[in-house]
């Protein structure tokens, strides 16, 4: 494989975390931001843990409707907060097992993207259909928590 000249080449053979870093940063330098957004987002999905998709989905099924489903699901997804009458999924630090060794002012702000995949994979595994997902807050961004908000509205 011939190595573009203008290329930058960095050894990353055991560094995974530095290696996501420099993923991320490339996709925002070369990509537009709606392209990058998507691609992170198809990374979260893949994070997404089968067996708690699988425990929301049993949790729906036998809610009599997605206000009981909501209070099911807090007793296990303690991250998940009800604010006026809005779901959020709200974290104090960032949880993400692939970035934990890079200090978080160390990472492009829109790694986050990638968290938005994994909040939708939970919710669109549960419910059976697409939900919209937005980043509010983030703690790589400077923020006091990772906040993201959940449309759970038919039309998402």
């Amino acid at each position: 494989m011939m190595i573009p000249s203008n290329a930058e080449v960095i050894d990353v053979s055991n560094d995974t975390a530095g290696w996501i870093r420099k993923v991320v940063e490339g996709l925002d330098k070369n990509v537009d931001r709606e392209t990058c957004a998507r691609i992170l987002e198809a990374c979260g999905r893949q994070c997404a843990p089968q067996g708690l998709i699988d425990k929301a989905r049993e949790t729906f099924e036998d809610s009599a409707d997605i206000g009981e489903f909501l209070a099911k699901l807090g007793d296990f997804f303690d991250v998940l907060r009800l604010e006026d009458e809005k779901v959020f999924v709200v974290y104090p630090e960032c949880y993400c097992e692939q970035v934990k060794d890079i200090p978080p002012e160390d990472l492009p702000n829109n790694y986050c993207d990638c968290s938005v995949g994994w909040v939708k994979q939970v919710f669109e595994g549960a419910l059976g259909r697409p939900v919209d997902v937005k980043r509010i807050s983030s703690v790589i961004a400077g923020d006091a928590e990772c906040r993201f908000e959940i449309d759970l509205t038919e039309s998402a």
